[in-house]
C-alpha cells in the first residue's frame, strides 16, 4: 500500500519476506543431516575466485578464468545428533560421495554442492557440562551453486 510522504512523494512498502531454517537441508551421501546446531549451521563457499584479474604496466586489464572449481561445505551438528555416527563412517571411508545444501525458502531458493566430495577431517571431540557442537568440513571437487 503506498504511503504519502508529503510534497507529492509516496513510498511503496515492500512485501514481507519470510525465512524458515527448517526449509534448509544438508544432504551427505543421500542422507539428510539432522541435529544441526543453533546459529549459523551451514556455510558453502568456493575455494578460489572465478576470475583472476591481471593489470599490465599501462593499465590494461585482463581477466583469466580460474579452472579451480572446488569448494567446501561446512556444517555444525549438536554432539548428540544421530547423523554424527554416519558422518564418522564416511570420514573413515576412502570413497567419494555427493553433498548438497538446498534452501527451499521461496525468497532465497538456492542450492550448492557437488557429486565428488569427502570429509576433510574428523571434527574436534569436545565435551562439557552441556551439549557441545561438532563442525564437519566437506571438500567438494566439483562445487557449483544453482
Amino acid at each position: 500500500m503506498p504511503e504519502t510522504l508529503g510534497m507529492g512523494q509516496t513510498r511503496v512498502s515492500a512485501p514481507v519476506r519470510q525465512y524458515d531454517p527448517q526449509d534448509v537441508s544438508v544432504s551427505v551421501d543421500g542422507m539428510i543431516i539432522t541435529g544441526l546446531a543453533d546459529g549459523t549451521f551451514v556455510n558453502c563457499e568456493k575455494n578460489e575466485d572465478t576470475y583472476v584479474p591481471y593489470v599490465g604496466s599501462q593499465g590494461e586489464v585482463v581477466r583469466a578464468h580460474n579452472a579451480n572449481h572446488t569448494g567446501k561445505i561446512s556444517f555444525t551438528t549438536d554432539h548428540t545428533s544421530p547423523s554424527n555416527s554416519y558422518l564418522t563412517q564416511l570420514a573413515n571411508a576412502t570413497r567419494l560421495f555427493p553433498c548438497k545444501v538446498v534452501d527451499m525458502n521461496p525468497d532465497s531458493n538456492q542450492s550448492a554442492g557437488g557429486a565428488e566430495c569427502w570429509i576433510v577431517k574428523h571434527p574436534n571431540f569436545d565435551r562439557a557440562g552441556e551439549t557441545t557442537e561438532m563442525e564437519w568440513e566437506v571438500f567438494v571437487a566439483d562445487y557449483e551453486i544453482l
